[in-house]
């Protein structure tokens, strides 16, 4: 497994229990619920089938700079993510009303700087990132 891809890991189970703990405080739900909702179809799923979608694509080749950037990664269903590429208009439409139109902006330009794709590089983002989940976790205990 390369570098990338072991921080992709603990990227996307980081992301993906982020949103399902923000879905079910939201609707009055245990913490441990496990299930999230899609960002763009609005369907409620079990996180274990569902993915990190980047609202920015990952670019020619994974190396846009907003790769890892939490901001652009949230919990969408296979269904949006693989087969709807995405679901641009939809995603558009949430991260407008999540984050609004300066973080778009500031994604779109961010998006276009190199990533560090270095192995150091890859390393911190792997073990913030399962800093991240296991502080989530705590807080479900």
């Amino acid at each position: 497994m390369t570098p990338k891809q072991k921080a992709w890991i603990q990227c996307s189970r980081y992301i993906r229990l982020r949103d399902s703990m923000d879905y079910c405080m939201e609707h009055n739900l245990p913490l441990d619920s496990g299930i999230g909702q899609c960002c763009t179809c609005g369907k409620v799923i079990q996180i274990r089938y569902a993915d990190a979608g980047h609202f920015i694509g990952r670019g020619l080749g994974g190396k846009s700079g907003v790769y890892f950037d939490a901001r652009n990664i949230n919990l969408q269903c296979k269904g949006c993510n693989a087969f709807k590429q995405g679901a641009p208009h939809e995603y558009r439409k949430f991260m407008l009303e999540k984050y609004g139109q300066e973080v778009i902006d500031e994604l779109e330009r961010k998006d276009k700087i190199p990533p560090d794709f270095s192995h150091l590089a890859l390393a911190a983002t792997e073990q913030f990132y399962k800093e991240k989940y296991e502080e989530l976790k705590k807080e479900i205990r």
